[in-house]
């Protein structure tokens, strides 16, 4: 694996363990935001509806929810 891919994955994994560690108690769908916003890629998130299409108060969907997140963050960080 080359120095730019490491680096790749690392930079997804802070992302989504940043993601993961948002409480319970906290605004999951504000906390994400964030995180994405920290990347630079707030408007591609706008593009591909990731805010919008989910629902970000039902703490059972959220793995569902992380999963679509995830996908999101291989697909735009490069």
């Amino acid at each position: 694996m080359s120095s730019a891919e490491l680096a790749r994955k690392s930079l997804i994994e802070h992302a989504l363990d940043e993601i993961r560690n948002i409480p319970k108690y906290g605004n999951f769908k504000r906390g994400t935001y964030y995180a994405i916003a920290k990347l630079g890629l707030q408007r591609k998130a706008k593009v591909e509806d990731l805010f919008e299409t989910a629902d970000w108060n039902n703490i059972k969907r959220r793995d569902a929810i992380f999963e679509r997140i995830e996908h999101f963050l291989v697909k735009y960080i490069k």
